[in-house]
C-alpha cells in the first residue's frame, strides 16, 4: 500500500494571515480542495492522512465529507515544527509494511499532477527516497553583507518541492537516527539524506510551486484557469421578469436588498426579480428544473422569500462540486434609478452566494420606451454565470 501524508498545520506568517492558508480560496474552493482532490484521484494512492492545526480538524472534516474524499482515514494534529507533524503523520500509520511508501507533500502545493506523484512513488520503491524537483532557470548568486560574492554554478542546482516519497521503514529508520541526534529539517529526504543514504531527483513542472505569498495565489489562480477545461468550466443563462404592483405597501426587493421608498413587483413571491432569474441561470449552467417546478409547491406551503427558493438550486449546485466563479446582471427598467443602491445589492448577492462581490457585475438599461419594462410597466433582469 501507498499512503499520503498531507501537512497542512502551518501558520501562514509569510502571507501575513491569522488563518490557515490552505483555506484561503483558489477559483472559490479552498485551496486545499485541489491538494487532496489529486491525491483521491490518483490510482497509485490508497489512503490519505491529513496533517493539520487542532481547530482546523472540523473544517477538513467538513471538506472531507463536502467532496466525498473517501481515501482520507486520518486527520492528525501537527507538531510546532514541520518535522514533528511529519512524525505525527507517520506515527498514525497503523496498516504499513517496511516497504509501504510513505508520500509526504504540501497542503499549500494544489497544483501537483498525478503524473509527478506516480514517478515519485515508483522512484521510491526502487531507490528507497525520492523528491520532485525542476532545475533552475536563473543565475544563482551567493551575498555576503548584500554584495555579491560568488556565482553559482547552476548546472546540478535543483529547487525541490513536494512530493516526497519515502520507503515506510526507511522513513522511520530515519525519524529515530534524528531524534536521536537532535537533527532538524526543513523537507523530508534530508532526513533520509543525514543517514547517509540518497534520494533520487524526479523531474517535476515548474507550476508545481508551494504557495506562500499573496503573488503566489494569483499565479496559482492563473495556472487553474488554464487548466480547466469543456467539463468543469460551464455557463449558465436565465431571465425573469415581473410587473410592477398597484399595491403601494408591496416591498420592492432586489437581490434580497430591500430598495426603500419603492413600490415592488407582482408576484406570489417576494417578486425578486433578481434571485429569481438567477435561479434560472444556476439551474440552466447544471441541467437542472426552472424555478417554478420548485417555487408554486413552496408558496402553497406559504413560503414567498425568494432566499428560500435560491438555497434549493444552490444545495444542488454544490452537489455537482462546481462554484460559481463570476455573475453578470443586467437589469431592463425605467424606473426606479438603481445605480445608488449597486453597491447595496452586490453586498446582498455577496452574503447569498458566498463570493467575493468583485466577482458580482449589475448593469442597467432604460429600455428607451421601446418595451414594456422601457414604459415604465415592469423589470426584466437577465443573468449571466460562470461555473468551475
Amino acid at each position: 500500500m501507498n499512503f499520503a501524508i498531507i501537512v497542512a498545520a502551518g501558520k501562514s506568517k509569510r502571507m501575513g494571515k491569522n488563518a490557515n492558508k490552505v483555506f484561503l480560496p483558489l477559483l472559490n474552493k479552498p485551496m486545499i480542495y485541489y491538494t487532496i482532490k489529486i491525491f483521491q484521484d490518483c490510482q497509485a494512492i490508497d489512503e490519505i492522512i491529513i496533517v493539520t492545526q487542532k481547530n482546523d480538524i472540523k473544517r477538513i472534516n467538513e471538506i472531507k465529507n463536502q467532496y466525498n474524499f473517501n481515501k482520507i482515514k486520518n486527520i492528525v494534529v501537527g507538531g510546532k515544527e514541520r518535522q514533528n507533524s511529519v512524525h505525527n503523520g507517520l506515527m498514525s500509520i497503523k496498516n504499513a509494511k517496511n516497504d509501504s511508501v510513505v508520500v509526504v507533500h504540501n497542503g499549500s502545493n494544489p497544483l501537483v499532477k498525478e503524473n509527478e506523484i506516480a514517478e515519485c512513488i515508483n522512484a521510491a520503491k526502487k531507490y528507497g527516497a525520492a523528491v520532485v524537483g525542476f532545475q533552475l532557470k536563473d543565475t544563482i548568486k551567493k551575498i555576503k553583507k548584500d554584495f555579491v560574492e560568488k556565482t553559482i554554478d547552476r548546472t546540478n542546482v535543483f529547487q525541490v518541492q513536494t512530493p516526497q516519497a519515502i520507503k515506510y521503514g526507511l522513513f522511520a529508520e530515519a525519524f529515530k537516527n534524528a531524534n536521536k541526534n537532535k537533527l532538524r529539517f526543513t523537507d523530508d529526504v534530508s532526513l533520509v539524506e543525514a543517514m547517509g543514504k540518497k534520494a533520487k531527483i524526479v523531474d517535476c513542472s515548474y507550476e508545481n510551486i508551494k504557495i506562500t505569498t499573496n503573488d503566489d495565489l494569483e499565479i496559482a489562480e492563473g495556472i487553474l484557469m488554464k487548466r480547466c477545461n469543456a467539463s468543469s468550466f460551464r455557463i449558465g443563462f436565465g431571465q425573469d421578469s415581473h410587473k410592477f404592483s398597484q399595491d403601494k405597501n408591496r416591498q420592492l426587493i432586489l437581490g434580497g436588498y430591500i430598495i426603500p421608498n419603492e413600490i415592488g413587483l407582482e408576484a406570489n413571491s417576494d417578486g425578486d426579480v433578481i434571485l429569481h432569474a438567477l435561479f434560472n441561470t444556476i439551474s440552466s449552467a447544471i441541467g437542472e428544473r426552472s424555478l417554478g417546478y420548485y417555487s408554486d409547491a413552496m408558496f402553497k406551503k406559504g413560503i414567498t422569500n425568494s432566499n428560500e427558493y435560491l438555497k434549493i438550486i444552490l444545495t444542488k449546485l454544490n452537489q455537482t462540486n462546481l462554484k460559481i466563479n463570476n455573475v453578470s446582471i443586467s437589469i431592463e427598467a425605467s424606473k426606479p434609478r438603481l445605480e445608488r443602491y449597486t453597491d447595496k445589492i452586490k453586498q446582498s448577492l455577496s452574503k447569498i452566494l458566498k463570493i467575493d462581490k468583485e466577482r458580482i457585475g449589475i448593469n442597467y438599461t432604460s429600455g428607451e420606451e421601446l418595451t414594456a419594462f422601457g414604459q415604465g410597466k415592469g423589470m426584466q433582469c437577465f443573468v449571466m454565470i460562470s461555473v468551475i
